[in-house]
């Protein structure tokens, strides 16, 4: 069981635990398969069909190997952007093209790989211990950081001046400096559509957000709508509906034609290192932050709920029967070599890095998941949208 936590909650779960696994990873589906979308495209440079194998292989390998029964393991906009930094040092040293999607993967790949190999070899000699030892001021910091870089970033696809940042080395790759002297000297150029589109999709989202925290204590079940989902449909509807692709709005398009699904690369591959010289270094502050993120999920969750109720069996005898896993232990140790295990199969496959998430997994606790089985349905749903649901992906804005 410490070596296989898998073996521990199987022989414990209920046909009563699927409903709440089953609804929490729909719910899960709703909030995050677009957001990775938005990930990989946005921050990582890389084909958007690359983010959704991160909630393919990730959560499946947490299921078997992780000790923390309600975490979800998936992109962050941090790893994301980090990834994103290696994958444009790639661009800007002209070996890869903006436009070389499987080139730019292949990177994003031997970052995630390279993520997963240093947290696997920190949790195979037991480096569990320096979780309780990281600056928690330092890392929130660069975290906070991390934001506003991401911020600036977005801007320039949310006002549509991503052609004009193209032919710019200071609005394609430049420091955030120079994104926001970019930014200024073509406000001009902004696209009116793109603009209303992606400001009034965020005004919309925060608008809701507000409206659900003011509901919440007297009516609980409205923290449980998809908003965020909502919009995103909403917003393809219109384009496609009103075709505005055709004036000017740009559309994530033909997501296959961008990759094929589960196409295999070796992430370590001596030619993904060619004129790529931080990629170590990103991706062990990848590694840090991605464990420093889970850790704190892991012990905010910390072992599956030990609350009871009680059940009425065939005989008319009340029994107390446990709501969730039983007998867990959230290792450090064992965290980190699951979290390498998962990065190293994702790198396998180039997506971008995934690691336990603490807002994901308090939206899976919330919404009825119980046991790592939620991380289950939650990877093959995400293999169902790979293999079926992609051309309905085409109408969906870049810009939210």
């Amino acid at each position: 069981m410490y070596y296989l936590p898998c073996t521990n909650w199987i022989r414990q779960y209920r046909w009563s635990f699927v409903q709440g696994d089953l609804i929490a990873a729909l719910t899960m589906a709703s909030f995050y398969i677009p957001m990775s979308l938005s990930y990989a495209s946005n921050l990582a440079h890389i084909p958007p069909i690359n983010g959704l194998y991160a909630f393919v292989f990730n959560p499946l390998i947490y299921a078997v190997l992780g000790t923390c029964p309600q975490m979800v393991v998936g992109p962050e906009a941090a790893g994301s952007l980090l990834t994103g930094q290696v994958v444009r040092e790639a661009i800007n040293s002209g070996h890869h093209g903006d436009h070389a999607g499987r080139k730019n993967a292949q990177v994003a790949g031997m970052v995630t790989g390279l993520a997963g190999a240093i947290i696997l070899a920190a949790g195979l000699c037991r480096l569990g211990f320096l979780d309780s030892v990281l600056s928690r001021p330092f890392l929130r910091g660069f975290i906070s950081a991390i934001g506003v870089v991401i911020f600036v970033d977005q801007l320039i696809p949310e006002m549509g001046l991503d052609t004009a940042a193209a032919h710019s080395t200071s609005g394609a790759h430049g420091s955030s400096l120079d994104k926001i002297m970019f930014l200024f000297r073509h406000s001009s150029e902004a696209s009116k559509l793109t603009c209303a589109v992606a400001f009034g999709a965020f005004a919309v989202v925060m608008v809701l957000r507000e409206i659900k925290k003011r509901l919440q204590p007297r009516t609980p079940w409205v923290a449980y709508i998809p908003d965020r989902f909502i919009v995103v449909v909403l917003s393809a509807v219109l384009t496609w509906r009103y075709e505005w692709h055709k004036q000017g709005l740009d559309i994530l398009g033909n997501i296959k034609a961008k990759g094929a699904p589960f196409q295999a690369h070796f992430p370590f591959d001596s030619e993904n290192f060619h004129h790529v010289n931080d990629a170590f270094s990103t991706s062990f502050l990848i590694a840090l932050l991605g464990f420093f993120e889970s850790s704190v999920a892991a012990k905010s969750l910390g072992t599956s709920t030990s609350k009871t109720k009680k059940v009425v069996k065939s005989d008319g005898k009340e029994e107390e029967e446990p709501e969730g896993i039983t007998n867990v232990t959230v290792s450090a140790n064992r965290e980190l070599v699951a979290l390498g295990v998962a990065n190293m199969l994702g790198g396998l496959f180039m997506s971008i890095p995934a690691f336990g998430g603490y807002g994901r997994s308090k939206v899976n606790a919330s919404t009825g998941g119980k046991t790592p089985m939620s991380s289950v349905f939650l990877s093959l749903i995400t293999v169902f949208c790979v293999m079926f649901l992609l051309p309905y992906f085409h109408y969906i804005p870049v810009s939210l």
